[in-house]
């Protein structure tokens, strides 16, 4: 067994063990278990998706121009189209996202969080944990390397803390979705595949500032992105929940404070 098929099989052992045990504490809580794994359909998933999506756009925009301008990356015209927008570079990125949010999101990070919920800083612990797994998941594919590792990982680092905050998987798919659709559109490789898009690029310079063959992660802009990524994101988790705690990742209330909609219509009526 090779040491990166050990690590997809200890990978996936953590997954459904800590799956399975976020499961059954909500279930033996009495707790509602989709909300609290934060699988939400709520008001906010449009905003939250949508701003997801303009962060990560602006991130990798300022990566794709500062390459240029350093002459990291020569740029021509993409081969993108309307017709082939949909089926070759949404479906399958959007799809993409939405299993390792599931994954790595809701099913490994929202049960170590529990797991080390009364460690007093247990919730970025969980975060960075995962990230570094995230990381080190990503190194099978072309052009990786553990430069590239260190940034996909923290690519995880924000995505956990963006669940963790909002307490819904719609803010880190937003931003993992942009990230990755940003890309493709710019001509940039995602984690070492490319898609159809508006340019087409190729890495002429420094690998360390184009990160070659793997994309922006591999490279010094990218990581920089990155970093602006998740000062984005805490600025948008402190203008919605002012009192929220970056220290102990607490933003959003607690699905079991929260009382039923069918609640508050009885107090009313009452």
């Amino acid at each position: 067994m090779t040491p990166m098929l050990a690590l997809v099989v200890l990978t996936c052992i953590a997954i459904l063990s800590f799956g399975v045990y976020a499961v059954g504490y909500y279930g033996i809580k009495r707790r509602p278990v989709l909300r609290s794994l934060g699988l939400t359909c709520d008001r906010w998933l449009p905003s939250d998706v949508a701003i997801g999506l303009a962060i990560a756009f602006s991130a990798i925009a300022l990566v794709f121009v500062s390459e240029v301008l350093m002459g990291a990356i020569s740029v021509r015209p993409g081969t993108l189209t309307w017709a082939s927008f949909v089926p070759d570079v949404l479906v399958p990125l959007a799809l993409a996202a939405a299993i390792e949010e599931t994954v790595f999101r809701v099913l490994l990070l929202g049960g170590m969080a529990v797991v080390l919920s009364r460690l007093r800083h247990g919730r970025w612990v969980a975060v960075l944990l995962t990230g570094a797994l995230f990381g080190a998941m990503h190194l099978g594919n072309e052009g990786a390397t553990a430069v590239s590792a260190v940034g996909t990982g923290l690519g995880g680092v924000i995505y956990g803390v963006a669940f963790l905050a909002t307490r819904s998987v719609w803010l880190p798919f937003g931003l993992h979705l942009g990230w990755n659709l940003s890309q493709g559109l710019f001509g940039l490789p995602i984690s070492g595949h490319v898609v159809p898009g508006w340019f087409a690029s190729a890495s002429i310079g420094p690998d360390v500032l184009s990160g070659a063959a793997y994309g922006p992660e591999g490279g010094i802009p990218g990581m920089l992105a990155r970093v602006l990524v998740i000062v984005l994101v805490f600025v948008y988790m402190k203008k919605r929940w002012p009192l929220g705690s970056i220290a102990t990742l607490s933003f959003a209330p607690d699905p079991k404070k929260a009382p039923s909609m069918d609640a508050r219509d009885a107090l009313r009526v009452v």
